[in-house]
């Protein structure tokens, strides 16, 4: 008797092509991963669209007013109580997020700066208002961009922004009255 031996491929065989198909997959996505400036961020602005989205959506269903304190290199969420602004800390998605060394934010709201350089110092009341304390304003931040229960929110514009040395990238971030967000201006083509 002649025994005849199947064709085919062992299963140790099979096995080992596996193997090396995943590590060259791993190694190109290594070496893709390895992103510029402009993709990190590009990932920070779609952080804050997610979380702004969120956020946005509890809104409706809560029936709060929410806001986003916006600072050079930092926002953070708060909600309005008891008549002051208080930061949301207990979710450690929406606690304050500090940004990358080198990154910085610019906010623009309704097409306006948000500090223009013809304001007034002078009060327009006869009597001087009192400031609140640097403690108070760190403990109840007022914010620039507000979140309203029916969805909508002030409309701004807000660039990230950080410096190479091909000169400075940026990446927009765009938020219309209706509760829209978009990365990057929508006159952009991308």
């Amino acid at each position: 008797m002649v025994k005849l031996r199947q064709a085919g491929f062992t299963l140790l065989e099979v096995m080992l092509v596996v193997l090396l198909m995943g590590l060259t997959a791993a190694a190109v996505t290594m070496s893709i991963g390895n992103s510029g400036p402009k993709q990190a961020l590009e990932k920070t602005a779609q952080q804050f669209i997610a979380a702004t989205e969120l956020v946005l959506d509890e809104t409706v269903l809560s029936g709060y007013f929410i806001g986003i304190v916006v600072e050079k290199d930092s926002y953070q969420f708060v909600y309005y109580n008891d008549g002051k602004w208080n930061p949301l800390e207990q979710d450690k998605l929406l606690a304050s997020k500090q940004m990358e060394p080198g990154v910085v934010m610019n906010l623009v709201l309704d097409g306006m700066p948000l500090v223009q350089e013809d304001e007034e110092e002078d009060s327009w009341f006869d009597e001087p208002l009192i400031e609140p304390s640097a403690e108070d304003k760190k403990k109840h931040p007022e914010p620039q961009i507000l979140l309203f229960p029916s969805g909508e929110m002030t409309a701004f514009e807000l660039s990230f922004i950080t410096k190479t040395d091909r000169g400075p990238i940026d990446v927009f971030v765009v938020g219309d009255a209706l509760g829209r967000l978009s990365l990057g201006r929508p006159d952009e083509t991308r």
